[in-house]
């Protein structure tokens, strides 16, 4: 690609990460603010203990999400706003972290949570996923037959092909976790249901950091199935032991899509050399 188009794409992927971080945290922020006392059954002196846990880790991902978002939005603001250059390649680690210690607290069911906001800042990430994809795929198409050669052409449009699964799949998973919510089912299975949504989203999340660190770092990320099947298996188990209560339509549908889509195209994508 030449210099300006990679200028563009670099502002493009940085302006969805900024608006994510952004929406997130405020929408968090004042959620937490705004229901301590009020909020129903989600308020945080309800006396559900529920609420104190919720409302610990939404805590702590705000302060954390912040020391870590201080430390990389300058830079990416001025990058964004001027002609100043952002080494992405350099940064994408302690972006993802931060985007992940920050997405914790959009896990977290809280008084005054506004999820239609929170899917707009969700969407700003998606923007910067696709981004990259467009990016690794026009890298791609500038390679292709460099010398003549047949089989680096296909293996160009192979990895062009893994990368757009890599999006989608990386956006089916991401639905797929499922948000920590209330529960009033009787004792001891309410505990074990509050045992299994929060290990769900304490190992999913960080899940979803990795699959994403590897895309943004390669273009393509990591197909191997240990990771759909921790989704089908937490993500699942959450949904299952809520059943007689309430069924959670939506994280059991991207379960299965997240699921049929990785055995339909995961796999094949994963065989695509880098």
């Amino acid at each position: 690609m030449n210099k300006k188009t990679t200028v563009i794409l670099t502002k493009l992927k940085l302006l969805g990460l900024i608006l994510y971080f952004l929406i997130l945290f405020i929408e968090r922020l004042l959620a937490v603010i705004l229901s301590v006392r009020l909020g129903g059954e989600y308020a945080l002196l309800s006396g559900n203990v529920f609420n104190y846990i919720a409302y610990g880790i939404t805590a702590v991902s705000l302060v954390a999400g912040f020391v870590l978002m201080i430390r990389v939005l300058p830079a990416m603001f001025v990058s964004v706003f001027t002609s100043k250059e952002y080494d992405f390649g350099a940064n994408y680690k302690p972006v993802v972290i931060a985007a992940m210690l920050l997405l914790f607290g959009g896990m977290m069911h809280t008084g005054f949570t506004v999820a239609p906001v929170q899917f707009v800042a969700y969407g700003f990430l998606i923007g910067s996923m696709i981004v990259r994809t467009i990016e690794c795929c026009m890298e791609v198409k500038e390679h292709a037959l460099p010398d003549g050669n047949a089989g680096a052409a296909s293996a160009g449009k192979g990895r062009g092909f893994a990368s757009i699964v890599s999006v989608i799949y990386l956006t089916l998973l991401a639905m797929a976790v499922p948000v920590s919510y209330i529960s009033f089912q009787d004792m001891p299975m309410r505990a074990v249901f509050f045992a299994a949504e929060f290990t769900a989203v304490f190992v999913l999340v960080p899940v979803f950091g990795i699959l994403l660190l590897k895309f943004y770092e390669t273009g393509v990320t990591s197909f191997s199935f240990l990771y759909p099947m921790l989704v089908l298996l937490l993500s699942g188990l959450t949904v299952g032991l809520k059943w007689k209560e309430e069924i959670n339509w939506f994280v059991l549908i991207f379960v299965v899509l997240t699921t049929v889509f990785y055995l339909s195209f995961g796999l094949i994508a994963g065989k695509v050399k880098r």
